[in-house]
């Protein structure tokens, strides 16, 4: 359990100074700081998948054309989506999602002879789990954000059934699967304190330290790696190849927000599709990375493993 709890050191510090910082930090203060680490890590996190993709099948300015004509293809199918099918748009979200967080956070911990079908439902579950907790200790403020996006009533035993679900299934499957066995202990602490984080704080602050500290910056990291494997400045590389589609991210946002005159009670329920819109084509393309690996246990897992 130790072994496994040294991995996630530097977030279990941070969530937990995070969670200190809050009860001093009023709930400006706190969105403030929630859309600061999302607005520049958070984004820049999922801004290199074009690069990503040319890393994986090789470049070429036709590769790189088609290859970013068909991802920009994909964010507005997604905003088609949301924008007319509200509620199937919201539920593939968490699906994706929550597949995408659990394929980051336990990937590199299977055993390379279990098949797809366990690791796609202990990813599925883990991130049901997230997102079951998240939702059911925040409720009031995830129905408002429902209701606004798709005017569907969500009852909080609905969100609840969903956490438990989630969370059960994830440790039948790890007691069951002997790779996972033997650090499941360690995640269920895991686990416990990010369910006080999302007690103790506000949705959008709480949302954003799991989102940066659990999963952004890891993913960051492994694309780091596998993007620039032998550069003394990977960060720096990393960060310049963002820019471009980072700062188109943020204008879109930013000109949503002003051209359809959107009021406070709104920004929550525009700020989290308009998040959904860039994630899903992220996801997709993690997703993709690892199917279409010809070695799925070495490349793809030093591709998407992890992200």
């Amino acid at each position: 359990m130790v072994t496994r709890l040294s991995n996630y050191t530097y977030h279990i510090i941070a969530t937990v100074l995070l969670i200190v910082l809050s009860f001093y930090l009023n709930a400006l203060f706190q969105t403030v700081l929630s859309l600061s680490l999302i607005f520049t890590v958070g984004i820049v996190h999922g801004a290199n998948d074009i690069q990503l993709i040319q890393k994986h099948v090789g470049y070429s300015p036709t590769i790189f054309w088609q290859t970013l004509a068909i991802y920009i293809g994909v964010v507005f199918l997604g905003i088609f989506i949301f924008y007319f099918f509200p509620s199937f748009g919201l539920l593939a979200f968490v699906l994706f999602s929550a597949f995408h967080f659990g394929e980051q956070h336990y990937g590199r911990y299977f055993d390379p002879s279990i098949g797809s079908v366990y690791k796609t439902l202990v990813f599925v579950s883990y991130g049901l789990t997230i997102f079951g907790g998240l939702f059911y200790f925040q409720w009031t403020e995830v129905h408002q954000v429902i209701f606004t996006i798709a005017h569907v009533f969500v009852p909080p035993h609905l969100m609840g059934g969903l956490f438990l679900v989630g969370l059960s299934a994830f440790m039948l499957l790890c007691a069951w699967l002997p790779s996972l066995r033997k650090g499941l202990f360690a995640e269920l602490m895991v686990l416990l304190l990010l369910f006080f984080l999302f007690h103790a704080t506000n949705l959008l602050f709480a949302f954003a330290v799991y989102f940066i500290f659990w999963h952004s910056w890891p993913s960051m990291q492994d694309q780091m790696r596998f993007l620039y494997p032998h550069a003394s400045n990977a960060l720096w590389l990393y960060l310049k190849s963002s820019f471009p589609y980072w700062l188109l991210s943020v204008i879109g946002l930013v000109l949503v927000y002003l051209f359809f005159d959107i009021n406070a009670t709104h920004f929550l329920p525009l700020f989290f599709s308009f998040l959904a819109a860039i994630t899903f084509p992220h996801t997709v393309v993690m997703g993709w990375l690892k199917v279409s690996s010809h070695t799925p246990d070495r490349k793809a897992n030093e591709v998407s493993s992890s992200f």
